[in-house]
């Protein structure tokens, strides 16, 4: 670490003294006159908000303690839905590639937050703690994180939402979204200093909504908004709630609003998913949000707010030994492969954690899946092992014999329609029948055999899937734990189950499934333009 010391000092030198000298671009400011006068005409908008790690656990305390003013208007004057179901792994970057593509990582091509690309041999990482800047190399990271995510990761064999709604004559806005596909040519600026070091280009061209606010790397109005180094350049929820009250105020909200809050996941990372002063500062966030229409009960007669999570967070273990899993200990007769260096004739396996979900890749025949099957399966903290053979997925419980496989078929339906065979015990994915109309459920796993399924046909590749108990997650070659706190990324409810508000105009019944609310807001905006 000492010899990077130099440069881990330059770096920082350049992104504190660095002043971000973007603008809005002219055909962004010509779209917000557009947007505003579409506004006038056509009246009723939709207003996502997505915010990072919300817990229903905690909007309940905070309205009961009459703590959250703003959430507790909208929950008075909506609908609640406090166990829509999240995709999987439950990392954001898949999350909000579901919630814009109405699929899960079989279509849209995003395994996680972290995954090993199959043709450039290399761990693809979007932004996962410090080893971000060092292993994989920041110009790395950056490249994708602000461009291949979208360009490139994310098939272009699925629409976006911004895409779908475009070619219906709908306009739409993303504020600070990491996932923003759409059909307008938008640039991402840096400063020079910054592609000069990083050894990027300080300019890059982007497809995105007609409107693309993403910190201080897309700037979407002229009002001066704080987004520099101590604002963390934008990402975070000031910077977003400004962007809205923004547009609220210009009269230039386009039909469709997704806006992301970030600051409430680290919050939970640290304290736990018991933590309530962040939900606090988001409910007054809200406030500001809706003071700015100069009356609540207007924003909700025209508009419809939408406030839904991410992800689910599970309580992490105090006692390190307990806690963490470490994939490399108990793989130790196996050469890993290392983040940032190119992949070695030697390197036998390489890891992908997620948080509590990993993926665990085999990349020489020394490390077969039988045998590495055999080196984690005992361990008591993991809660299940899966893989793929020919077009069977097997999945063993952690620690005991107990095993189950399935595939798409027609001898078995669940709760959402879908068809599958299986063989095996049941039990392994807490899978139970219902009496009432004999589909197969699963409390622990919801929706758990499409998607873990999901994840074996998102990317190529000979890979276990490993999915931790309550409590623990996995570690490896560095990456970010936290112990005390709480953390996501498995296939369990605590971290799948996300709230979800609907109120105000036209809305109906809320979707079960968050790969269902694509649609439900394209029929939202369509009943608006039909009446």
């Amino acid at each position: 670490m000492l010899r990077k010391l130099p440069l881990l000092c330059l770096v920082c030198f350049i992104f504190i003294n660095i002043v971000s000298c973007s603008q809005p671009q002219p055909e962004q400011i010509r779209i917000l006159q557009k947007t505003k006068n579409h506004a006038i005409q056509t009246g009723p908008k939709v207003i996502v908000l997505m915010v990072d790690s919300i817990l229903s656990d905690s909007i309940d305390k905070l309205v009961t303690m009459n703590e959250a003013p703003a959430l507790s208007f909208l929950l008075k004057n909506g609908m609640y839905r406090r166990d829509l179901i999240s995709s999987f792994p439950t990392m954001s970057v898949t999350i909000e590639s579901s919630f814009l593509t109405g699929t899960y990582a079989d279509k849209h091509s995003i395994p996680g937050l972290l995954w090993f690309h199959p043709t450039e041999k290399r761990i693809v990482n979007y932004g996962d703690g410090f080893r971000v800047a060092w292993k994989p190399g920041l110009s790395n990271w950056l490249h994708d994180s602000t461009y291949n995510l979208n360009q490139s990761h994310l098939s272009s064999k699925v629409r976006t939402l911004h895409e779908d709604l475009h070619k219906k004559g709908f306009t739409t806005a993303s504020i600070n979204s990491m996932v923003y596909r759409g059909d307008f040519t938008h640039t991402l600026s840096l400063p020079k200093l910054v592609s000069n070091t990083l050894n990027v280009p300080s300019q890059m061209e982007v497809k995105g909504p007609e409107m693309l606010g993403f910190g201080s790397l897309s700037k979407l109005t002229n009002d001066n908004i704080a987004d520099g180094p101590l604002q963390s350049f934008g990402v975070n929820d000031s910077y977003t709630t400004n962007n809205i009250i923004s547009l609220i105020k210009q009269k230039s909200l386009p039909d469709l609003t997704l806006a992301y809050f970030p600051d409430m996941d680290g919050k939970l990372h640290k304290h736990g998913p018991t933590y309530l002063s962040a939900l606090r500062k988001f409910d007054q966030k809200l406030q500001s949000i809706l003071d700015a229409f100069g009356d609540w009960n207007k924003a909700i007669e025209n508009h419809t707010f939408i406030i839904i999570g991410d992800s689910g967070v599970t309580s992490s273990g105090k006692d390190r030994q307990k806690t963490l899993i470490h994939l490399e200990k108990m793989l130790r007769e196996y050469q890993p492969y290392r983040l940032g260096k190119p992949v070695l004739p030697s390197d036998d396996i390489a890891f992908a954690i997620n948080g509590r979900m990993s993926y665990v890749y085999s990349l020489s025949s020394r490390a077969s899946i039988p045998s590495l099957l055999d080196s984690l399966k005992q361990d008591h903290r993991i809660d299940f092992l899966a893989w793929k053979e020919a077009e069977w997925i097997h999945v063993m419980q952690g620690s005991s014999n107990r095993r189950m496989a399935y595939r798409p078929g027609k001898n078995e339906i669940d709760r959402f329609g879908q068809m599958w065979d299986i063989k095996g015990d049941l039990s392994v994915l807490d899978l139970r029948r219902n009496p009432q109309n004999n589909r197969l459920d699963s409390y622990s796993f919801p929706d758990g055999l499409k998607r873990l399924s999901s994840t074996f046909a998102s990317h190529k590749g000979n890979f276990l899937v490993v999915s931790a108990k309550n409590g623990a997650e996995f570690t490896a070659d560095g990456s970010p734990n936290h112990l005390g706190g709480g953390n996501h990324g498995s296939l369990h409810r605590t971290d799948t189950l996300i709230p979800l508000i609907i109120s105000g105009k036209g809305t109906f019944p809320p979707p079960e499934r968050i790969v269902d609310m694509k649609q439900y807001i394209i029929d939202l905006l369509t009943r608006y333009k039909q009446t």
